[in-house]
């Protein structure tokens, strides 16, 4: 199982899997570094036609692009030598999650019923398989996990969409 990630390239929303992701985001940078800072254009070109290729290949928007054909995207673009030497470092990619700043949500992936127990072991960085059978011997061992979990249900908010601009 690969985790997935939304994004946008060219203005157009698409699903990839992380390995996918993390390809062309280094293809992307090392095309960027090759031409020079005020050619913003040819950049977002190369975007567009990345975008193209990704609707020829993958024929529905629910299907998830996946390293493969991230691949032969850029075989069929080329070389980021071909873009000429380059001409400044690489950007390091800042991550917009904050550590310190772990919020409690309803799992948009890992979920059964509405995500609680998915959400609760995200946060403590278990498994969701055993917060699910604590739950169902806490209801069973006479416990009220059953209302705890239904407000649970009802007062955590569901895990924001992850959505990254190549741009």
């Amino acid at each position: 199982m690969k985790e997935t990630i939304n994004v946008n390239i060219a203005q157009q929303a698409f699903t990839m899997d992380m390995d996918a992701y993390s390809a062309l985001t280094a293809y992307l940078d090392d095309i960027a570094c090759r031409l020079p800072e005020s050619d913003a254009e040819t950049l977002a070109d190369i975007e567009s036609r990345v975008a193209e290729i990704f609707r020829e290949r993958v024929p529905s928007p629910m299907m998830v692009i996946t390293y493969g054909v991230v691949r032969s995207t850029m075989t069929q673009i080329g070389s980021p030598e071909n873009f000429g030497a380059a001409n400044r470092p690489k950007q390091d990619r800042v991550v917009d999650e904050d550590p310190l700043r772990k919020r409690l949500y309803r799992s948009r992936t890992d979920r059964s019923i509405a995500g609680v127990c998915g959400g609760i072991a995200r946060n403590f960085d278990i498994d969701s398989t055993l917060v699910r059978v604590l739950f169902i011997v806490g209801f069973f061992a006479g416990f009220s996990t059953l209302v705890l979990y239904l407000i649970l249900w009802l007062v955590l908010k569901e895990e924001p969409a992850q959505t990254i601009n190549l741009k």
